[in-house]
């Protein structure tokens, strides 16, 4: 009940009592900007066309000493084909994010980075958007998904429609997770997602939405879960494809009258032992 109060109050308050900007301090943040004051979102760390970051992962790229300009070399393993980011996760941005996840508001100034990201992946063509889950036990305590506001104001700029009841988390992952290693963020979310409307990705092309990606390990564990049930449709529909086409194929003349003879003495209940051959 009191989450749902501060999600109906706290967007109101914020609107007639303006707050000092989270990431200066120093300035009161407007309407537009949310938590985050003029002056800081106008030097927030955003990704442009021409912003050097890794083609898979967006991982930002020092030209200068890194042997491959488009790859960042660590990212090989994972399921995704590719990240498409706003910025870096500091200044406006994070400031933005974490009021994001007590918040269910989406300020002008970030859909404005959101709706320039959308125009920068025009040329990939999605067929469905899905947001990464939060745990039941994580969603009843804040309320609502945050990745969801998110991919709603990206299907809104997009035109792609949003699915939420496709992909599942199982598993309930802890809340604070700055402190671990790569390995260890692996391993929070290994198996923690499953597929539970399979018919929702048939033959999509997915865009998966989440509000950070920090190690990787959760953009990767649902690409992977998705990809795998995808196969397996597919490799279904493709079975069934192929049982018909047998019907295409002519039976030999000696074989079929082998086979209504062994027909007619299996009415009789003679017992017929021949040899056929295979094909």
């Amino acid at each position: 009940m009191i989450h749902l109060v501060r999600t109906i109050f706290d967007p109101i308050l914020s609107t007639i009592l303006p707050e000092q900007c989270r990431v200066c301090v120093a300035r009161e943040a407007d309407l537009a900007g949310g938590v985050v004051c003029e002056h800081c979102w106008d030097a927030a760390p955003l990704f442009t066309n021409e912003t050097p970051v890794c083609s898979k992962c967006s991982t930002p790229l020092d030209v200068r000493t890194n042997m491959h300009p488009k790859h960042c070399g660590s990212c090989e393993e994972f399921a995704f084909d590719r990240t498409f980011a706003c910025g870096t996760y500091d200044g406006a941005i994070a400031g933005s994010v974490i009021a994001l996840k007590t918040r269910p508001v989406i300020p002008g100034r970030l859909r404005e980075v959101i709706r320039n990201t959308v125009r920068r992946i025009a040329a990939w063509e999605f067929g469905i958007i899905i947001p990464v889950p939060l745990s039941r036990k994580r969603e009843h305590e804040r309320g609502f998904n945050q990745a969801e506001k998110i991919a709603r104001v990206v299907s809104r700029y997009s035109g792609v429609p949003v699915c939420s009841n496709a992909l599942q988390r199982t598993v309930h992952t802890p809340m604070h997770r700055a402190g671990m290693d790569d390995r260890a963020r692996e391993m929070t979310v290994e198996k923690a997602f499953s597929v539970v409307r399979p018919e929702l990705i048939r033959d999509k092309s997915i865009l998966l939405v989440d509000d950070v990606m920090t190690s990787g390990a959760t953009a990767d564990a649902c690409a992977s879960i998705l990809k795998k049930e995808r196969r397996k449709l597919f490799d279904r529909s493709h079975h069934r494809s192929r049982r018909p086409l047998c019907l295409n194929y002519r039976i030999p003349t000696e074989y079929r009258t082998a086979a209504s003879a062994d027909r007619r003495r299996h009415r009789t209940g003679r017992s017929v032992c021949r040899s056929r051959t295979t094909f």
